[in-house]
């Protein structure tokens, strides 16, 4: 390398030696291609008189072909730029070309294809002519053996001037902690990247870190993180509900700060606002609905969605479990200790569109973002987020929800340069704070604006992830707020720096910005929460009034998709209907599915809100009725039991229990108990009496109802009931049978008696009371009847069924007029003796 002159005739020397192209020399590269040209360091980020510049990188040969006699050499401008816009042209390549000779230097003979060689170039900086203080034009390129220019990268020079009298500028810092929702309903994440943003690597990890500009400890460390931050807490416990003490320390009530307290209050002196101990103070942005998925990972375990949008809507997605998240716990304890020493601000719950809400008529979720989003912020970090900010998403806001953020308390709005814009006369940057008008809800706190410089918050957001990016990317944060300090504006102004809610830097980027924020001698770092609003005597007419741009109306979420939300509201409304406690679960996931974050993400909102939907659905068939076996009424009237679940795991139910008949006519129903409650995990069993009219097949149709008579379930419980009236039937049948029997019988026992007293040793008129006495009867034998002698019952029984009543005869005399004495044999019976012993004969 060559020492560069600073004579005149060397300088004219050096400007023919160097040929400036006359159209950029620098695109960008296509496709993701390496840049031939990297700068990986300029030193200082600000020089002075005294100081050395130095710049070093890297050149590449990035085409097929190698180049020879390979040049690195730096142009620069002796004229600083006059006004901030015209940065943007230069750094494009499409403004003014430089035409002063810097250093340069040879780094290679011949370059092959795909091969690289470092660089460091330095100059003296009184060496390079430096008029005043100001921020100059400076390119770095490189050139091969034919002047032609291998590649460039064009970035600032900020100058501090040969004296001490630096101007200066208040910086005040805006540091987000934000993420779009990461969940559909309560335990179901849309995918697992939260988890991997909590690490030590991850965006919000080192979001953190790079803010805390201390070290913090990524390591979770033998200790019991669930119970060191007491996360014991149930993970199902709505922001609606009080804050538990063991995760939170209680919101203020109006119990807890009565009239006996007043006076005492009035003699306490305010609380001191938290202080940093080293750094540059932040004012920390965060989304509560953020806050809040990072404390639900870290509780307990939760369901993952595989890729929500990989399969058709009709499809349920692919979930896995996934445990308690050990780096949300460690990001939580690490947060709780950081945020401790600064202002913390919070956006609406889940970011929610406000202006939408507003505008749709939907003014109650959007107050409900604003509640809500404290207690989460409380819950998770157990520190209040100073409801005197106000965040509106985007930064943009009308003058409805400017009443809105006013009532709950804002006095200061955070806001995009696009909602109050500079006025049209204005050459120089105003102070972020702008009087606001006294908003619509008649509030009588004064309110003003804090507006982000947009220039600054596009430099934050340059890519700072390949090779050489950040060190273009913090010369160009220099260069702004150096021409900003430089402009003559007058003294006192704050300029406020906000990334967007996404930004996601490299790490050396985000801890350069701040580390420049104290190092640069025309910044000075600002406490936000410390900055006044303009007196009246100073307020000038440099900002225009607070503006909705008509380009953030098309950017709204549509009334087409705020009515699809509400759809799904009505079927959470029925479901807190039946809740015997004032809850409403499912609320954080419809503020969630509200959520500015889904303005570009249509398809991803759509997934979700099917998957809230399918959820909700899920918690309703959790109050259910449970089919029975169908019934059959063995008579006119009977009871049918109908049993009630509560599969619900922490919510307690009241419901109306409706029973009716398809046909009345056939089957009515009776009075039975209607409405009852039932813990979680119960079940009860509700008696129904029924009464038949008519015979046949009938159906019940049953269903749970809330206290307006409104179905909780789409469809009804069918129960078939059949109506026989068997008993009645039955007994009538059966006492018709028994009439028929007694009189088929009646014939038969009426002969038998006959016939026993036509026997011949049955009494006769005439007989003597000794003979009389002297024959076998039932008295004497201990039988009664025929069944004396079943030989002749066995005989009469015969004669019924063959012959009829043929008379007995005698069989002592077989001549006697019978022709068959064996017949006669077989009919009567052997004569007792005493009939022997008389001659067989009576007289």
């Amino acid at each position: 390398m060559r020492r560069f002159a600073s004579a005149t005739v060397v300088m004219a020397m050096a400007t023919a030696l160097f040929p400036i192209p006359a159209t950029p020399a620098h695109a960008e590269p296509e496709g993701g291609a390496a840049e031939p040209l990297i700068v990986e360091r300029i030193t200082p980020d600000a020089v002075s008189e005294d100081s050395t510049l130095r710049v070093t990188g890297e050149v590449a040969n990035t085409t097929s072909e190698s180049i020879n006699e390979v040049t690195v050499r730096i142009r620069y401008s002796r004229h600083p730029f006059t006004v901030r816009d015209e940065l943007d042209g230069f750094a494009s390549g499409q403004g003014w070309q430089p035409d002063a000779p810097g250093p340069d230097e040879e780094v290679a003979e011949e370059l092959s294809p795909g091969s690289s060689q470092e660089y460091s170039l330095s100059v003296p900086v009184e060496d390079l002519g430096l008029r005043s203080y100001g921020v100059y034009p400076l390119v770095v390129e490189a050139v091969d053996g034919d002047g032609g220019v291998v590649g460039a990268q064009y970035t600032f020079l900020p100058y501090t001037g040969e004296d001490d009298d630096t101007p200066s500028v208040d910086l005040a810092w805006v540091w987000p902690l934000m993420e779009r929702p990461q969940r559909a309903d309560e335990d179901t994440f849309l995918s697992g990247g939260l988890d991997g943003s909590v690490t030590e690597e991850g965006r919000l990890g080192r979001l953190l870190a790079a803010g805390a500009q201390t070290p913090l400890s990524f390591d979770a460390g033998d200790e019991d993180l669930a119970e060191v931050l007491g996360l014991e807490a149930s993970p199902e416990e709505s922001p609606d509900d009080a804050t538990d003490e063991e995760t939170a320390r209680p919101l203020p009530t109006e119990e807890a700060t009565g009239d006996e307290d007043e006076e005492d209050d009035d003699d306490q002196e305010a609380p001191e606002r938290p202080a940093r101990t080293e750094g540059v103070p932040v004012t920390w942005a965060v989304d509560p609905s953020t806050l809040d998925d990072i404390l639900r990972m870290a509780v307990d375990d939760h369901e993952v969605v595989e890729d929500v949008l990989a399969v058709p809507a009709e499809d349920e997605p692919e979930r896995y479990e996934a445990e308690a998240s050990e780096a949300a716990q460690v990001w939580l304890r690490e947060a709780r200790r950081v945020l401790a020493a600064d202002t913390v601000v919070a956006a609406p719950y889940a970011n929610a569109d406000l202006v939408a809400l507003v505008r749709n008529g939907m003014e109650s979720d959007a107050e409900t973002s604003l509640r809500i989003g404290q207690e989460a912020v409380l819950r998770a970090l157990e520190l209040e987020a100073d409801r005197s900010f106000a965040l509106p998403p985007n930064g943009l806001m009308d003058e409805d929800v400017h009443a809105l953020l006013a009532s709950h308390g804002a006095t200061r709005f955070l806001l995009a340069e696009d909602a109050m814009p500079p006025a049209s006369w204005l050459s120089t940057t105003p102070g972020a704070q702008a009087p606001l008008p006294d908003p619509k809800d008649g509030s009588d706190e004064e309110s003003f604006a804090l507006v982000a410089d947009a220039a600054i918050t596009d430099v934050l957001s340059m890519p700072t992830w390949e090779p050489g990016q950040t060190a273009l990317a913090l010369q160009r944060f220099a260069a702004e707020t150096a021409m900003i300090a430089g402009e003559s504006a007058g003294d006192d102004r704050v300029v406020i720096a906000s990334p967007l809610p996404g930004w996601n830097p490299s790490p050396e980027f985000a801890q350069g910005v701040l580390a420049a924020s104290e190092d640069l001698p025309w910044l000075s770092p600002e406490r936000l929460d410390t900055v006044e609003p303009p007196a009246p005597e100073e307020r000038e007419n440099t900002r225009r009034g607070l503006t909705y741009p008509d380009r953030a109306y098309g950017e709204e979420l549509s009334s087409t998709y705020l009515d699809q939300v509400e759809d799904v509201r009505r079927d959470v409304r029925l479901f807190n209907s039946i809740l015997v406690e004032d809850e409403d679960p499912f609320r954080p996931a419809l503020l969630r599915l509200e959520s500015a974050y889904w303005r570009e993400e249509e398809a991803l909102a759509g997934a979700t809100r099917s998957l809230v939907a399918a959820a909700l659905q899920d918690r309703m068939h959790d109050v259910r009725i449970i089919p029975g076996e169908p019934v059959t009424l063995a008579s006119r009237t009977g009871t049918t039991g109908i049993l009630v679940a509560n599969d619900l795991e922490d919510e307690t139910v009241h419901v109306h229990l409706s029973v009716f008949s398809e046909n009345s006519e056939r089957l009515s129903v009776g009075e039975y108990t209607h409405s009852f409650e039932i813990e979680p995990g119960a079940k009860t069993t509700v008696y129904v009496p029924l009464s038949a009219r008519i015979n046949g097949r009938t159906v019940l149709n049953v269903s749970l109802q809330n206290a307006e008579g409104e179905p909780i379930s789409s469809q009804d419980t069918e129960i078939p009931v059949n109506a026989t009236g068997l008993g009645t039937q039955a007994l009538m049948i059966s006492g018709i049978g028994l009439l028929i029997l007694v009189a088929a019988l009646a014939p038969r026992a009426l002969r038998k008696w006959v016939r026993r007293q036509a026997r011949p040793g049955a009494s006769a008129p005439g007989t003597t009371e000794a003979e009389g006495d002297a024959t076998p009867t039932a008295e004497g034998s201990g039988v009664e009847g025929d069944a004396a002698n079943p030989e002749e019952e066995a005989r009469e029984d015969a004669s019924e069924e063959g012959t009829g009543d043929t008379p007995a005869t005698d069989s002592s005399d077989p001549g006697d007029g019978d022709p068959d004495p064996g017949r006669g044999s077989a009919a009567v019976p052997e004569r007792n003796s005493a009939e022997r012993d008389s001659g067989g004969t009576g007289k």
